[in-house]
């Protein structure tokens, strides 16, 4: 497949095969890209992702493969199917504490406070699980890894094309590697 290995030393690559992603989309979206690898067959890109920025919203027509670490132990391979969007800010997910606590709620509304002892232990139920979001939170917290830049593997296949599709920015689409 190939005659000899290959070394890419990101920082002696020609400038029509490094720049920013992101610079004209509002926040901190910008990442740095260099063009490891280019032919008919593959478009390997490395980016480094800085703490507090983020990806833009993206898919790709045949599809990406890529490699990361999630801290300095844990690799991670992803594959993004073909037309897969990804990237940009995680969409917020629905706090199961959050739907139970509006389910007590509903339920001490519908049942007034006629009843004491109820109203009581619903009472109790709500504090503790304002409590157990709390834990939730600090558990989080403490479990998270310490912001480090990340290097970011990416793997494309013919035809190389990927539609940009963030509500921070203007839909396009492009073709090769994504200049912006």
């Amino acid at each position: 497949m190939f005659e000899s290995s290959l070394h890419v030393n990101p920082y002696t690559l020609p400038a029509d095969q490094h720049g920013w992603r992101g610079l004209t989309v509002p926040g901190n979206h910008k990442r740095k890209w260099y063009t490891v690898l280019h032919n008919d067959k593959l478009l390997v890109t490395a980016l480094l992702l800085i703490p507090g920025e983020a990806s833009i919203r993206h898919s790709h027509e045949s599809g990406e493969l890529s490699v990361h670490f999630s801290d300095e132990l844990r690799p991670e391979v992803t594959w993004n199917p073909p037309g897969f969007v990804h990237g940009g800010p995680p969409a917020p997910r629905p706090s199961l504490s959050d739907a139970v606590a509006e389910n007590l709620k509903k339920q001490q509304n519908s049942l007034g406070t006629s009843n004491a002892d109820i109203a009581s232990l619903v009472e109790q139920i709500m504090q503790l699980q304002t409590q157990m979001q709390e834990l939730e939170r600090q558990l989080r917290e403490q479990t998270r890894p310490a912001p480090s830049p990340r290097v970011i593997v990416d793997i494309l296949f013919p035809p190389f094309r990927t539609t940009i599709d963030d509500p921070a920015t203007e839909s396009k689409t492009v073709t090769g590697q994504w200049f912006d």
